[in-house]
């Protein structure tokens, strides 16, 4: 028996917060667990569009809400940055219930959320078991866990958590994607991908009438602009464009990341296309609100340029940013990422 118990695996589930951005940042933890031998299955249905791309793990998408519990009572731990419909029932009892069944965790949490049950584990399970699950105990609820310097990304701190508040000492950004075969590594070095949409418009997104002039001075250059966005602003954007550039429209977020990934690369606000992108190994310019390149959430893994603002001005209950980036600025950017232009 004791034999048995040492070749034993812990059974670890991660449930991943239900955007773009961090579903792939936890894949990327996922990952890092799986390498560092534990079983590990990942939850959400951002990865599970995208299971191709991850074979080496188990992928599964959110259970319905009443399964919740019973989906998750066969795993000796839980890991879960709770996604959307949780987080609105996450207070009073249901907290109080669900922080002592799962380890709770976001960016920054709430302090709420923290709670210590190593010894209720220790109780649980066999003293084997419990040695692997042990390191994962004590991390805290925030991957945000200490002050950073000022440059580092998310990914850069979530690596940072894994290996000083999970144990996870040999923990890496570079996990990739396992690319399906019928794929080419941008294969269309020409095509721009523009994303100009996000999931919080009226606040991040740089005005349409100023991509479609990028995309007309992009074309200027030789550059073949593709744009695409969310499937309910579709019927929007084919108002706007009216036909004078390619406007596609995938079924899946799997078949988004096939044509990101042969394209040559993509320009965006601040936004879960870019750290898609950013992850696939494609040239990436965000366009972002502040001024701030070097702002946290910009994607983290593969090469990128942040276009600002010249100024900022803050009025009418809100900054007044968005006249002052240009189409020249971003073509700038892209040409220095591109052609290796030292712009910035």
């Amino acid at each position: 028996m004791e034999n048995q118990q040492a070749t034993l695996k812990a059974r670890i589930a991660l449930v991943s917060f239900n955007s773009l951005g961090d579903g792939l940042i936890y894949y990327m933890m996922a990952e890092n667990l799986r390498r560092h031998g534990y079983d590990i299955t990942l939850y959400g249905d951002i990865a599970y569009q995208l299971r191709d791309w991850m074979p080496q793990l188990i992928v599964k998408p959110y259970p319905d809400m009443g399964f919740f519990d019973s989906e998750l009572s066969q795993y000796h731990h839980v890991i879960m940055s709770p996604p959307n419909f949780l987080r609105k029932i996450l207070s009073g009892e249901y907290l109080e219930a669900a922080k002592r069944k799962w380890r709770l965790l976001c960016q920054k949490a709430p302090s709420n959320w923290d709670y210590d049950y190593t010894k209720a584990l220790e109780d649980q399970l066999p003293p084997a078991l419990f040695s692997q699950v042990e390191p994962l105990l004590k991390c805290g609820s925030s991957i945000r866990f200490r002050k950073f310097t000022k440059g580092c990304t998310l990914v850069d701190i979530t690596v940072a958590f894994m290996r000083e508040r999970m144990g996870m000492q040999e923990a890496t950004k570079d996990i990739g994607f396992h690319v399906p075969e019928y794929l080419t590594y941008r294969r269309y070095p020409q095509r721009v991908v523009i994303s100009p949409d996000s999931a919080w418009s009226e606040k991040k997104d740089w005005s349409p009438n100023s991509f479609v002039k990028t995309a007309r001075l992009l074309q200027k250059h030789g550059y073949e602009p593709v744009f695409t966005v969310a499937p309910v602003n579709r019927h929007r954007w084919d108002e706007m464009l009216q036909g004078e550039f390619m406007h596609a429209k995938f079924n899946n977020i799997n078949e988004l990341a096939a044509f990101i990934y042969e394209s040559g690369a993509l320009i965006g606000n601040d936004s879960g296309c870019g750290h898609l992108a950013s992850i696939l190994r494609i040239p990436v310019v965000t366009i972002y609100r502040k001024r701030n390149r070097v702002f946290c959430w910009r994607p983290g893994w593969g090469k990128g340029i942040v276009v600002i603002p010249r100024l900022t001005l803050p009025w009418l209950h809100g900054d007044i940013w968005r006249p002052f980036i240009r189409p020249s600025d971003v073509l700038n950017a892209l040409q220095a990422l591109t052609l290796r232009r030292k712009v910035y």
